[in-house]
């Protein structure tokens, strides 16, 4: 069965590339406040490797622009917010900085990446406006479906509040788009693929996975360090994923089935650094 890209999909509604540029807003992440936050997150909150501290919102889009209009010809762009809590900031903020970026020349919309906690009424009716005007999707967090994961990586919420969040943005008719994790040790094969159902289920548009892989200076580093615990091999993501995309329905939009990381930061497993060869076989 063949599945429906990003970018297929951005085609189909746009007739050309759309090419999606991340930013980072210098938000942070109410969980790393909190306490020490997910187990699994280091210090970049997720941003893309070429992001500096610093550069304000344009300097970055601009650097952005350049790499799509050269490597993919790209003259429409994704705006996506994609380090740490995209939503944890005061909803003027937030509005005046969806704002700025609808004003720049070729783009045609915005991504938000946030935490499922961090969307609550201000923020959801701020969304559904900006959905009114543009294409918008949303990302959340889910990671896993299931609760004694959730604590045991330190989530901060459980999958209830997952389900109520992509309920609620659904209703404003906003496009939501999870994340959820395949690997982690306190779950089995068989939890994984039900957990994975079950996020199917929650009324998201589409999806992005990725194999719990172990970050330098996190403290997931440090408790396989002191306590080692097996991750997934490679043959296992792959049959795991490929499983993943037979229960997919032919509609949802699969935006990633692998993540990347740069060497110096990873800790393990090693052959998620082989990205292509992880995509040739998930879909050959």
């Amino acid at each position: 069965m063949k599945h429906l890209t990003l970018n297929e999909h951005l085609r189909n509604l746009f007739g050309e590339r759309v090419q999606r540029i991340p930013i980072d807003a210098g938000l942070t992440c109410p969980n790393r406040k909190n306490g020490s936050g997910c187990i699994f997150c280091d210090d970049t909150g997720s941003a893309s490797t070429w992001l500096y501290k610093g550069m304000s919102i344009k300097e970055q889009f601009n650097k952005g622009e350049g790499i799509a209009q050269r490597r993919y010809k790209a003259k429409k762009y994704i705006v996506y917010f994609q380090a740490y809590t995209s939503t944890a900031a005061p909803i003027q903020s937030l509005k005046n900085m969806y704002e700025e970026v609808l004003s720049y020349d070729g783009v045609v919309g915005v991504a938000v990446s946030t935490r499922p906690d961090y969307v609550g009424e201000e923020v959801v009716e701020l969304l559904g406006t900006l959905n009114k005007r543009t294409k918008l999707w949303v990302e959340l967090g889910a990671q896993s479906m299931n609760d004694k994961s959730l604590e045991w990586m330190k989530r901060g919420h459980n999958s209830t509040v997952f389900k109520d969040a992509v309920k609620r943005l659904v209703q404003k008719d906003i496009e939501v788009v999870g994340h959820v994790i395949f690997g982690l040790p306190t779950e089995t094969k068989q939890e994984i693929l039900e957990s994975f159902k079950e996020f199917l289920s929650t009324g998201i548009k589409g999806y992005k996975i990725h194999a719990l892989h172990i970050i330098k200076g996190t403290e997931l580093a440090r408790m396989h360090e002191l306590t080692p615990f097996d991750l997934l091999t490679m043959e296992e993501y792959i049959d795991l994923v490929r499983e993943a995309l037979r229960l997919t329905p032919q509609e949802m939009v699969v935006h990633r089935v692998t993540g990347e990381v740069t060497v110096d930061r990873l800790v393990a497993p090693l052959w998620v650094l082989k990205k292509d060869e992880l995509l040739r076989r998930i879909f050959e």
